[in-house]
């Protein structure tokens, strides 16, 4: 079997948004090949075909007239002229955290009127001959417009993956260009839809309310883990610790912020609690004095994917949070963060903080397996609860490895995964 992968962002394992790609793969019996729309280099052991397009590219096909995309194989390590881009990595951080919508806006629109190196892609494309073409991608036009473009280029079926809330109207923005670039989403998806053999979501809210708007099939798709191996029991560290690794957007900062005044309300006259950040973000002024307090809140600094689960193993709790105001809850009601899979697989107790309402912790909820909460109130409920029976933790680090088991398994994904693309 031949898949060919498209994304924004190039397969790299050391990553941790882009490892779920080797996560659902590793072990496949298949040869891939990957399309993607960003800088950098790919890293990973499973792919070794690769077509890359950049901003930069878009930006020249307009301004001089040299088409975008360039073909290489291997993991871009040689110096030739296909290696691929070395584009200015400060300037793409930049790209990355625009956050205006006029200018996320221009840059769909650069995407747009960009001008791909068509006869290169497609002869990428016949080369490689693809039985699959899967998409993994938040919906944006830049990506669509790809995906409308490989479809014309081939017969193989169409597979699209999507993390997150890409089409419904129930958002929260004052900004007349985030509305338009919505319903410029919008469009675009009911044209793709029509030709997705199967269209994957990471939770079963959103898979259903897709199956009701859309013509294609639906199913869930969750990042897999292996959760074979027994989870001893211990005694809670002094003090117990929480660990969060991930991200500080969509001001999850300051949900970790409540975090850490509840737990400086049970530190006063003893460190009973303490939270260790892992986060590659930069961290403001304001993040620092908030999550730094050396006392109940500690800033570790970044940690790669491989180093998590030592980390892990010296905590008691595995934590996931997400945004609290109206639009980030909104944005990532229907949302199953990857993050969530890896706190099942950590050996730890989860805890989720987020809106009540929000899809993975509705799945944690109905599973029992996680400690709960949505606000301060319920936090220093939960957390005076384990102080009075500490043998909690390990009950909810079993239930954890129990769903994981039931629902996230590698193997189960995998023949899902197998199943569908080998249906005619």
């Amino acid at each position: 079997m031949r898949i060919l992968i498209l994304s924004d962002e190039p397969w790299s394992d050391s990553a941790n948004g882009n490892n779920v790609f080797t996560n659902w793969f590793r072990g496949f019996d298949a040869e891939f090949a990957s399309i993607y729309c960003s800088p950098g280099l790919p890293d990973n052991a499973c792919c070794s075909r690769y077509f890359q397009v950049t901003d930069k590219m878009m930006a020249k096909s307009l301004l001089g007239g040299k088409r975008a995309g360039r073909a290489f194989a291997g993991q871009g390590t040689d110096s030739s002229a296909s290696a691929p881009e070395a584009e200015d990595r400060a300037l793409y951080a930049r790209l990355k955290k625009i956050t205006t919508e006029p200018l996320r806006l221009a840059r769909e629109w650069l995407w747009l009127l960009g001008r791909y190196d068509l006869a290169a892609l497609r002869a990428f494309v016949e080369d490689f001959a693809p039985d699959i073409v899967f998409s993994i991608r938040m919906g944006t036009m830049k990506l669509l417009r790809l995906e409308r473009i490989i479809h014309e280029m081939t017969d193989a079926p169409f597979y699209a993956f999507v993390g997150d809330d890409e089409y419904s109207l129930r958002q929260f923005s004052l900004s007349p260009t985030f509305w338009l670039r919505r319903f410029g989403v919008r469009r675009s998806l009911r044209k793709n839809v029509r030709f997705y053999r199967k269209y994957y979501c990471m939770t079963r809210e959103q898979a259903d309310y897709y199956a009701r708007i859309f013509p294609c099939e639906t199913g869930v798709l969750n990042k897999c883990g292996d959760f074979s191996r027994p989870i001893p029991t211990h005694s809670a560290h002094t003090p117990i610790v929480l660990i969060y690794a991930g991200k500080l957007y969509c001001n999850r900062w300051k949900v970790l912020r409540t975090i850490a005044k509840t737990l400086q309300s049970f530190n006063r006259d003893a460190i009973r609690f303490q939270l260790r950040i892992y986060t590659r973000d930069r961290i403001t002024p304001a993040q620092n004095r908030a999550l730094n307090d050396g006392r109940s809140s500690i800033l570790m600094g970044a940690a790669a994917p491989q180093e998590l689960p030592k980390i892990y193993a010296q905590a008691d709790i595995a934590l996931h949070v997400e945004s609290s105001d109206l639009k980030n809850r909104l944005a990532t009601r229907l949302s199953f963060s990857t993050k969530l899979i890896d706190c099942m697989e950590s050996g730890c107790a989860v805890m989720a903080f987020c809106w009540d309402q929000q899809a993975g912790y509705r799945h944690l909820e109905r599973t029992g397996s996680g400690f709960c909460v949505s606000d301060a109130a319920s936090l220093s409920d939960v957390l005076q609860s384990i102080l009075n029976d500490p043998a909690l933790l390990d009950k909810y680090a079993l239930r954890a490895q129990q769903t994981g088991e039931q629902y996230h398994k590698r193997e189960t994904i995998q023949a899902m995964l197998k199943a569908d693309f080998s249906c005619d």
